[in-house]
């Protein structure tokens, strides 16, 4: 098998082309936000194991679920009990 001596690089020249090339791009409408649901109204609730998340009422989760259209995440799962 024959080498080239000389291997053109044209691709990765700039950075405007290596963003034309580039193979993986991570948004925000590509993302899936997990919304932990709760029996009751008006409770929320941290999970112990994961600071930052709660468990929500049903009647709280329309405004979560805004604020993260708002943020340009699309998707949702919902886990329950």
């Amino acid at each position: 098998m024959v080498f080239p001596e000389y291997r053109p690089r044209r691709m990765r020249q700039n950075e405007t082309l290596r963003a034309l090339i580039r193979e993986t791009r991570l948004s925000p409408e590509q993302l899936i936000l997990p919304l932990f649901v709760m029996p009751g109204k008006g409770r929320r609730e941290e999970v112990s194991s994961m600071p930052g998340v709660y468990r929500m009422s049903v009647d709280q989760l329309g405004g979560e679920a805004k604020e993260c259209l708002a943020a340009g995440v699309k998707s949702v799962i919902l886990f329950g009990l």
